[in-house]
């Protein structure tokens, strides 16, 4: 495609067939890209947006170009919204194609920013037409800056001062021109929305950036706060009873009431929302899903986040009970994150040994007969060959920073350590320990690029090497590294769930059913057991009851 020179246009003067000189031609415009070049259309079109924001003042700024920004934006935004779908239902998307899709949508809402950002400073007292437009506009930019914040989330990141100036900057300036309560119907949808409504949806989703939710956690939390965001409105003053606070004048995120009241300070209380996820809740848990939800179907969406809403979203401060944390200083941890190297490094102290009793215990001396003569000499040590050895595997390792009764938070390096995700299965050992501890990733900050924060539950101190093969037999072909003393590798697990003591059984996802038999094999016994609940599940593994029906002195 051709690249046009704006400049040549003259100030003053509009291409009138171009995307951006009215809002029929944009839409015609953007309509023969879609045509042509299907969902290619969206880097299409963020490329005309560059240069319309290269050009500058060779652009007459009037209604009829805040018009045609609309109508692209509002046409374009389903293959924005498609690309956000694909980057969120892809679980295992390489880290270099995420970033791509990551930073094309960035750049679609950053571009459409950036063009309305020149419309906020003109003088409107003779121009009713951007006067008119101008809430629909806002509202779009601070739907993107919420957007904005959602991706640093889904990695775990936080918002920094300048993003939060800019946000309330923005919203400081929609109250000023009476713009913040406007009704408009955002990207053409049915129901109407304000600056205010997005500018809370933004403060109610910050208000979840604790790092313990997955990204289709927080994306579904950020679409319920777009549905509840009418339940709540901004005031001046606090009157005592509102739940949380925001300072205009201060880049900061919003928190819990603490100081007097001052200009700056906005409010909100959250009684009629929490009323309102109490009723969605009620409805989940006797098994039916409400009207107003069933649009949003889809994985995230279910009473266990509902009930961290109520909490989080709380009207006054929920208060928890759990084990004191205690700081540590100067101890070290490897860590290893994939269930067949997990079992690999929890049944290497056993198998050493064994290896070392089978060798104490046999006949290391040589009996020669010499002349009717009994007599012995030490057997010459056998040549080790480290050919066919295996290389020792580099782990990552971690500084504690604080621990307590049921987890630790330590902190790691970015750089190699990609793989760390929430809910995922975690072995952790100390240098002067051999034997491996299992746990579970909660919660995940990066307070800095460089700097991965990880708080972790203790599942168990001594989990136990275990193989299993079906009852029926019909052992399934698996990897060798999946695959131990004739079964499938597994991990015995005893641990505390709900205050009681369970025997449990980590395995690949792909093999639970509920009530399926299993011959098991840890510590050279064998037991017949039957998986139940299952009480974890991450990706490829998961964790689950297990009963046990009787012990078998051998397999058969």
């Amino acid at each position: 495609m051709s690249r046009l020179d704006f400049l040549s246009f003259g100030a003053g003067k509009k291409n009138p067939a171009g995307p951006f000189s009215d809002g029929k031609n944009a839409a015609q415009w953007l309509q023969q890209q879609r045509d042509e070049h299907g969902a290619a259309a969206h880097e299409i079109l963020c490329d005309e947006l560059a240069r319309f924001n290269e050009a500058g003042q060779a652009h007459q700024h009037d209604a009829d170009t805040l018009e045609a920004l609309l109508v692209l934006n509002r046409l374009s935004q389903p293959l924005q919204s498609q690309l956000r779908t694909q980057y969120l239902m892809s679980a295992r998307m390489p880290k270099v194609m995420e970033s791509q899709l990551r930073n094309q949508m960035l750049r679609y809402s950053q571009l459409f920013c950036t063009a309305y950002q020149r419309f906020l400073v003109i003088e409107m007292k003779d121009d009713e037409g951007i006067r008119a437009l101008l809430p629909e506009a806002m509202a779009c930019m601070m739907h993107y800056q919420a957007e904005h914040a959602l991706w640093l989330y889904f990695r775990h990141f936080s918002p920094d001062k300048v993003f939060w100036t800019n946000v309330h900057q923005l919203y400081r300036l929609a109250e000023t021109r009476g713009m913040a309560i406007a009704p408009v119907l955002l990207f053409g949808q049915e129901t109407g929305t304000t600056v205010q409504d997005q500018y809370l949806v933004l403060l109610l989703v910050s208000l979840l950036g604790s790092g313990n939710l997955q990204p289709r956690q927080i994306n579904m939390a950020y679409m319920l706060a777009q549905r509840l965001s009418s339940y709540v409105s901004l005031v001046a003053e606090n009157t005592g009873e509102l739940s949380f606070c925001v300072n205009l004048a201060v880049g900061l995120p919003p928190a819990r009431p603490s100081i007097p009241n001052v200009p700056t300070m906005r409010y909100w209380g959250t009684s009629a929302l929490i009323e309102q996820v109490n009723t969605w809740l009620i409805m989940l848990d006797s098994s039916r899903m409400p009207e107003a939800l069933k649009s949003l179907r889809e994985p995230g969406l279910d009473a266990a986040l509902l009930r961290y809403l109520q909490r989080e979203w709380a009207s006054q401060p929920y208060r928890f009970e759990r084990a004191e944390r205690l700081p540590v200083s100067g101890k070290m941890l490897e860590l290893a994150y994939r269930l067949p190297l997990l079992h690999k490094l929890v049944r290497e102290p056993d198998e050493k040994k064994h290896a070392s009793e089978a060798a104490s215990s046999s006949d290391e001396m040589a009996e020669i007969r010499i002349y009717g003569f009994v007599t012995s000499r030490s057997r010459p040590p056998a040549p080790v060959s480290r050919e066919g050895a295996e290389p020792k595997e580099v782990l990552p390792q971690c500084l504690v920073d604080n621990q307590s009764a049921s987890g630790l938070g330590v902190s790691l390096a970015t750089i190699g350590n990609e793989w760390v995700s929430i809910g995922g299965l975690l072995g952790f050992r100390s240098g002067s320990e051999a034997s491996w501890s299992l746990g579970i990733m909660r919660r995940i900050n990066r307070p800095t690029a460089e700097k991965i924060y990880l708080g972790v539950e203790i599942l168990s101190e001594r989990p136990v090497a275990a193989s299993i093969r079906p009852e029926g037999g019909g052992m399934p072909e698996l990897p060798a590294e999946r695959m131990w003393l004739g079964g499938e590798a597994a991990l015995f697990v005893p641990c505390i769930r709900e205050g009681r003591k369970i025997n449990a059984m980590v395995l690949a996802i792909s093999s639970y059913s509920l009530g399926k038999q299993f011959y098991m094999t840890a510590r050279g016994k064998h037991f017949l057991v039957a998986l139940g609940k299952v009480q974890e599940r991450g990706s490829d593994w998961c964790l689950c009851e297990i009963e046990l029906i009787r012990q078998v002195e051998a397999l058969p």
